[in-house]
């Protein structure tokens, strides 16, 4: 049975149960009662059977809260738009969280009050869901509150969304990054955890689960109810982890909060963080001042081939050239990715990135330099029906697009004859430009992609502090040379045969 039929069955099984009396005293007047007379007329029994709830305490293993000793202090909006934090998904009521207080029950609490069409049943199939697990980094239920129309439950702590806690800290991006990265690390663990008890991949069931922050400890709690939105509370994964514990006994409103932090991760540590959450941006070739890694990037040859994206695919010749059919061709397209994704290629430009902008003398547009891990050479034939020309279209081999010799082999260009039409089955004769529009045949488009990342100035701002923090100057490459990474060299004036650069195609 999988987790979604054991809270079904579970749902089920405490939502209503019979309490009518016993046929003992089916059809009994007044039962149980003694010592007086009826005197006169004409009396007929009319017993009706009524179904009612079991008390809470009986259906559920948590405290039963009077309504009236629940205080609402304030309501917690994951979204300026609306201050409803989730609209159920099996009925039209609607789940409201708030802060509140129980009476002559220290601290501050967070209820989620159901109310509207369907409001038990949902509230019900919840609690019945929370019920099935408790691990200190999902919330955990206190207490229950059931009354007509209106159905409530209560949360140990008081819980803020995700991304309004991380906004307190937003002026420090060394507080930041620390929060990230032990948000990080809590939530693989309860995932993972979730995942080993329900036998479930984490990600598939809890996929994207809204995350919340204790206020007095700063933890990470997820909530797995569905229909809750998952982009309010502002958690994002990174793409690899740092794994990073959680200080004990530090405030991070303290004054040397940072002096504490920086002093408990590595430079290591600290790269891993900046380098998993950059943001993706898409570029085009055009001229000005990049910097190059000096070290080459080897990349095997048998590590190019094209993709075939739309299209049937082709035949390949004994010269490694690929033929096509043009009665054959409708939409093809086909792509030629260089990949340059690498952690220690990527992170190599972290604690450069300073040192870098120092040389250029740049301050204003450091979000602008983008870290390529990707290049993409496209051709296609645009062309929505068949062709009527009958002939073939060649396309060259990738090993053509290598234009370096053996101590640079990572310089790569359009070849100066990437694809070409012909009436020759062989290929002997090729159809120059005009001559293959004159006969019916589609252009050949080209085009030149360019993927990398970039990071905003708070990244490097807090790299600066670390580097300081740690010791380091850094203006200068001395945590790159201390950590082994390849090292960037910034190219000046780069002239227009250049491979590179690529600059803000968004």
């Amino acid at each position: 049975m999988d987790l979604q039929s054991q809270f079904e069955a579970r749902s089920a099984s405490v939502s209503t149960k019979n309490t009518t009396g016993s046929a003992l005293y089916a059809g009994a007047f007044f039962p149980r009662a003694s010592g007086f007379n009826i005197h006169g007329g004409v009396f007929t029994s009319n017993v009706t059977n009524n179904v009612y709830n079991l008390p809470l305490e009986q259906s559920f293993d948590f405290r039963t809260i009077r309504l009236g000793d629940v205080k609402l202090v304030k309501e917690v909006c994951l979204s300026p738009q609306s201050a409803v934090v989730g609209r159920q998904s099996r009925g039209v009521g609607v789940r409201r969280m708030y802060h509140a207080e129980i009476r002559r029950d220290p601290g501050t609490v967070t209820v989620a009050l159901y109310q509207g069409v369907g409001a038990e049943e949902e509230w019900r199939y919840h609690v019945a869901k929370y019920e099935s697990i408790r691990h200190p980094n999902i919330m955990q239920l206190y207490g229950l509150v059931s009354t007509q129309g209106l159905y409530a439950m209560v949360f140990h702590d008081e819980l803020i969304p995700y991304a309004q806690f991380l906004r307190r800290f937003e002026h420090s991006p060394v507080l930041s990054t620390y929060i990230i990265g032990y948000c990080s690390t809590e939530f693989v663990e309860a995932t993972n955890y979730v995942s080993k008890v329900f036998r479930k991949p984490p990600i598939a069931y809890y996929d994207k689960p809204s995350v919340w922050i204790r206020h007095l400890t700063g933890e990470l709690c997820l909530d797995f109810v569905e229909g809750m939105p998952r982009t309010g509370t502002g958690f994002k994964a990174p793409f690899w982890r740092a794994p990073i514990l959680r200080l004990e006994n530090v405030s991070l409103d303290a004054p040397d909060s940072e002096t504490i932090i920086i002093s408990s991760l590595s430079e290591t540590q600290f790269h891993e963080l900046y380098s998993g959450y950059p943001s993706a941006r898409f570029l085009w070739f055009q001229r000005g001042t990049c910097a190059r890694i000096t070290e080459p990037l080897f990349l095997p040859e048998e590590e190019l081939c094209w993709n075939l994206h739309s299209g049937e695919p082709g035949e390949l010749l004994p010269n490694s050239w690929v033929r096509y059919d043009s009665r054959r061709i409708c939409a093809l397209k086909l792509e030629l990715p260089l990949w340059f994704l690498s952690d220690k290629i990527q992170k190599a430009w972290l604690p450069q990135a300073n040192c870098i902008f120092t040389e250029l003398q740049e301050v204003t547009h450091v979000e602008d330099y983008v870290c390529v891990d990707e290049v993409r050479f496209m051709l296609r034939i645009a062309h929505k029906r068949h062709i009527d020309a009958e002939g073939y279209l060649f396309v060259c081999p990738p090993r053509d697009f290598r234009t370096g010799n053996e101590v640079q082999r990572n310089l790569y260009q359009w070849p100066d004859c990437p694809a070409y039409w012909s009436l020759d089955p062989s290929g002997t004769t090729r159809l120059r430009t005009d001559e293959a529009r004159i006969l019916g045949f589609p252009t050949i488009h080209i085009e030149t992609v360019v993927l990398g990342r970039s990071w905003d100035c708070s990244v490097y701002k807090g790299l600066r502090r670390f580097y300081k923090g740690k010791g380091f100057n850094p203006d200068s490459r001395e945590v790159a040379k201390r950590l082994g990474y390849p090292l960037y060299k910034v190219l000046r004036d780069v002239d227009s045969g250049a491979p590179f650069p690529a600059y803000n195609g968004e």
